[in-house]
């Protein structure tokens, strides 16, 4: 009986806190989970026609944009990264200015982490290596003495020196969260104040 209730409360809890996260759902939302900006937009709300479409908007872009992080450690040194910092500058211009500020901060954020992985990526691609065809040699004196022995096929290879070992190729940048988090804190201290 025990075990049920708490289940039931949890399922109770969990759906409260789903009706107080959706609040007013916008009119339309697009794939990204951003919702998409409505025609009457006030300036005081963005691209958005009024607080609470504002401030639901604002909701989802911070769920979303609490996700970049973990995007950005799989993104893709090419398009990957300027995908992610797509949907950043949309949400961004769409936000009502008294936010909007914190977006170009997170986006400016992702593209100088853009920039380090893209410097990462040409320095461990693999780059064309000339081939060197090389020709075993035989010498072989008439006479062996001590000190020489013949040359066989074998010992004519090239043997690797310690100079062409291989180096170990760089990390993979990684994604300083610590100020998007604060940047991210703006965005949350917007929706307390503003939307609260």
């Amino acid at each position: 009986m025990g075990v049920r209730l708490r289940l039931t409360l949890s399922a109770l809890s969990l759906a409260a806190l789903a009706v107080g996260v959706i609040g007013c759902s916008p009119a339309e939302v697009s794939p990204t989970g951003i919702p998409t900006p409505t025609d009457q937009a006030n300036s005081e709300w963005g691209s958005y026609g009024n607080r609470d479409d504002a401030c639901s908007a604002v909701a989802g872009d911070l769920l979303t944009l609490a996700l970049v992080p973990k995007n950005l450690a799989l993104a893709d040194p090419g398009s990957g990264v300027n995908d992610i910092d797509d949907v950043i500058v949309a949400a961004g211009t769409a936000a009502p200015p008294s936010v909007a500020p914190n977006y170009q901060q997170l986006s400016a954020l992702v593209r100088s982490y853009g920039v380090q992985l893209a410097a990462w990526s040409a320095a461990t691609a693999p780059s064309p290596t000339p081939t060197v065809t090389q020709t075993p040699s035989l010498t072989l004196s008439p006479t062996p003495s001590p000190a020489s022995t013949p040359t066989s096929p074998a010992s004519a290879s090239p043997s690797p020196s310690a100079s062409a070992s291989p180096t170990s190729a760089p990390d993979r940048p990684t994604f300083d969260d610590t100020p998007y988090t604060a940047r991210l804190d703006g965005i949350k201290t917007w929706l307390s104040t503003t939307c609260g």
